[in-house]
């Protein structure tokens, strides 16, 4: 059995009396990519916030790498890429070397110099997801899907052992979301990247996804594609409330460069 990178066992959580995560059970595996997906309020933002450890959860047991959270200290292991990415001032001034740079304060310490092999690394990571010609381009002049990946690889650049990504494709283009599961593929079956993914888009996950979960307060399903595909109009239509139609992703994977 491979190692759990992240579990919750029977996790609880309210903001006063609204009930927002009732006895939630999930894991994620070394080397997996799960698909997170659930209807708007469902909770999916909440459960990401308390596995990070930036909420407190009622009840419940969660874990990173076998660790209990409240004990987990090595979070140079995890990458975060948050929904709100594409909402930020455009008119920061910053290159795209320097957002991915940020990425390494947490090890280096925020005063510490970069280094020559410090900034080797953040030309590598650039590399990893395509943006090697825009290294010097301030970061605002960039299109949606370019500053996607920027912060991509922002949070690639310390090399984490698990990438959490929170609803990264609201707002970008179609073509920027294609190249987007490419590079996601990419990192999960070349270099072996666990990968946990918040989406809407249940078409793509049944596509790239080795599990699928389906959270409405509640794990509502838990499994792999080919079973959720099989069960998916009675498993959405109790966990969204209603029927769900879901557009399936028959494209190729589109080249990064």
């Amino acid at each position: 059995m491979a190692e759990s990178v992240l579990t919750l066992k029977d996790v609880h959580f309210s903001y006063g009396d609204q009930t927002v995560l009732q006895g939630v059970n999930l894991s994620l595996r070394r080397g997996e990519f799960l698909g997170l997906v659930g209807p708007n309020g469902s909770g999916k933002s909440t459960l990401i916030q308390l596995a990070l450890g930036s909420m407190v959860s009622d009840a419940g047991e969660i874990t990173l790498f076998d660790q209990p959270l409240r004990r987990f200290r090595d979070w140079s292991k995890i990458g975060y890429v948050s929904q709100k990415v594409n909402s930020f001032n455009r008119g920061f001034p910053a290159t795209v070397s320097e957002v991915v740079a940020s990425g390494l304060y947490g090890k280096l310490g925020l005063f510490r110099r970069m280094k020559k092999n410090d900034w080797n690394k953040v030309d590598e990571t650039l590399e990893r997801v395509g943006l090697s010609d825009l290294s010097r381009r301030n970061i605002g002049r960039l299109s949606g899907g370019q500053q996607q990946r920027a912060f991509i690889a922002r949070a690639l650049v310390h090399d984490p052992e698990l990438l959490i990504l929170d609803e990264p494709t609201v707002g970008v283009d179609t073509r920027s979301v294609e190249e987007f599961y490419t590079l996601l593929t990419h990192l999960h079956r070349e270099k072996g990247l666990s990968l946990l993914l918040v989406t809407h888009d249940i078409g793509a996950v049944t596509t790239y996804v080795d599990r699928i979960a389906c959270l409405n307060k509640k794990i509502h399903f838990h499994g792999d594609p080919d079973e959720f595909t099989r069960k998916r109009r009675k498993i959405l239509s109790v966990a969204y409330g209603h029927e769900v139609q879901v557009l399936k992703h028959d494209h190729e994977p589109v080249p990064l460069a």
